[in-house]
């Protein structure tokens, strides 16, 4: 199986064993840069004939009833290999699929359709906290182009030329940095938008103000960039200077004439710019008055970012896209605060897959931009099982897709990386942790109360050195993903040690082991940290009523 999965896959014949490909028709670069990565010789060998044709077949999506620039076909014969596409965007799709496909020894005689369902689908750099490194940046785009994405966000909170000196052009690094980043994006296929947020000390009716805002989005224009955001998000409900209270109704009339005279002027520089906007109020009830005027005065081909009920929604529905579609007169954007963690979510590490969000979603929304961690490499994996629901939602299967993330990603360590993995999700989308654990436990329980205490050892000794052999995998920092989840792995390591006095009084019931486990407990429960649900300490109390 590989992910995304596609959307009709009838490469179902013989299976075509391939080691290296001869390259004919157009975008023979491109297909060896993308095949070399999946380690796949483009010199000679099996024939594979790229054919780019503008045609309906090519281009449209019956069922969406919409054109797509990323749809294509591969077909496979026993001497060769055929991709169709409208253009570089679906031959890079396509190029990526077959070099899953031959390296997963999945490639056989047949028909494969593919496009995806999501029009945008994406991640923002949105959080508080560290900003990422620029080789970070640039290998979580790459990954995420591979697994289908097509559009990154720039707005980290963190970065003062996007907030807190909003008003100032960057400086020539950052301004060269940002170029190799956007430029980058353009060589994956993803659209990217600059975003600024000007809305911590912004004077509505200072004219320095808009012009110096104009200002800003002209030196981000001067490097290619032509999608960009103003976000209105976590500023103040009302007026923080006198005249604008004089000049405006309210705070919303502020920023509908912000907006558009934003998007005026925007458009004066370049007609084909696209603006998104976050408004003040980016969740709740979408009937409200704030939310519902800010979108009914906007142009309708303007974004609007929108995160559901809540800030951190752990359901996304068709109906509530319906009701914020009616209010607004714009289908939401979804900024998805998923798999983020700052805020008050700073002890929690979010690592599950993408739960909760509904399989049609796509026909009511603008699309989805997931907020990321600020630990790039962590973010990774629920980054992974996001670009596979967004690719194809219809048949998305979250554990599957979290299974292949964590391969992907760990490569054959993921088997024990499991151990702790069991207990990184809990999140907006998931408020239950350690499946595995409680699942083992309960087990174990049942299995010592029915009389079968030597099994229940044997399987308890067994489950702890699993445990403690993660916890030398995850305790090696020169791994990036491991040193950026080492909060966690302590009071992984803690928890190690509570399972290791349960047993310990499981094989010898006395006072001074029941003691030893209390004291454990108490230090494991004084640290704020999420890691393990309530089947550890349940099982540690239980133990001590032995």
């Amino acid at each position: 199986m590989i992910y995304p999965v596609p959307q009709k896959n009838d490469l179902n014949g013989n299976i075509v064993h391939i080691n290296s490909l001869y390259v004919e028709g157009e975008y023979k670069a491109l297909a060896e840069q993308i095949l070399s990565g999946y380690g796949i010789s483009v010199n000679s060998g099996f024939t594979l004939e790229i054919i780019v044709s503008d045609s309906r077949k090519t281009t449209y999506i019956e069922s969406l009833s919409r054109l797509s620039r990323e749809k294509y076909f591969i077909t496979v014969t026993d001497d060769k290999i055929t991709v169709e596409a409208s253009c570089r965007s679906g031959v890079f799709r396509a190029l990526h699929t077959l070099g899953k496909l031959i390296s997963k020894c999945e490639l056989c005689t047949g028909t494969l359709e593919d496009y995806p369902l999501f029009e945008r689908r994406g991640y923002i750099e949105g959080f508080y906290g560290p900003t990422w490194k620029h080789e970070k940046r640039l290998s979580v785009m790459c990954l995420m182009a591979k697994y289908g994405m097509n559009t990154f966000y720039y707005a980290p909170k963190d970065d003062e030329y996007h907030r807190a000196k909003w008003n100032l052009p960057y400086p020539e690094k950052e301004l060269s940095e940002l170029k190799e980043l956007f430029d980058s994006a353009a060589e994956n296929e993803l659209n990217v938008c600059w975003c600024v947020g000007p809305g911590l000390t912004y004077h509505y009716t200072s004219e320095a103000d808009f012009e110096a805002l104009i200002a800003k989005f002209k030196n981000v224009y001067s490097i290619g960039v032509r999608n960009f955001g103003l976000l209105l998000d976590d500023i103040a409900n009302d007026f923080q200077y006198a005249d604008d209270a004089e000049m405006y109704d309210g705070i919303v009339d502020a920023h509908i004439a912000l907006v558009n005279k934003a998007y005026q002027a925007l458009k004066e520089i370049d007609a084909d710019i696209t603006l998104t906007v976050c408004p003040t109020q980016y969740f709740g009830d979408a009937a409200d008055y704030y939310i519902s005027k800010f979108g009914s005065g906007l142009p309708a081909d303007i974004r609007i970012f929108w995160t559901g009920k809540e800030i951190c929604s752990a359901f996304l529905t068709c109906r509530q896209a319906d009701d914020f579609a009616r209010s607004t007169n714009h289908k939401p954007l979804y900024w998805d605060n998923y798999p983020v963690n700052d805020a008050e979510m700073f002890n929690e590490m979010h690592l599950g897959a993408v739960k909760g969000r509904d399989k049609e979603l796509y026909k009511h929304s603008d699309g989805l931009i997931s907020n990321v961690m600020e630990y790039a490499e962590a973010s990774k994996i629920p980054l992974m099982t996001i670009a596979d629901y967004l690719w194809n939602p219809v048949e998305y299967d979250c554990e599957k897709s979290l299974e292949n993330a964590q391969r992907e990603i760990l490569g054959d360590k993921a088997e024990l990386f499991k151990y702790i993995a069991d207990h990184l999700c809990v999140a907006c989308v998931s408020r239950h942790g350690s499946a595995m654990m409680s699942d083992i436990l309960s087990h174990l329980s049942f299995l010592l109360a029915t009389g079968e205490k030597g099994r229940a050892l044997a399987e308890f000794k067994e489950y702890n050195a699993n445990m403690r052999e993660c916890l030398a995998l995850v305790s090696d920092t020169s791994v990036e993903l491991f040193a950026e989840i080492q909060k966690w792995v302590k009071k992984f390591a803690m928890c190690c040690d509570v399972l290791d006095a349960i047993l310990a009084v499981w094989e010898n019931t006395t006072e001074e082991n029941k003691i030893k486990i209390k004291k454990l407990l108490d230090e494991y429960n004084s640290d704020a940290v999420i890691l393990t649900g309530f089947c550890l300490r349940e099982t540690a109390e239980k133990t001590l009523e032995l």
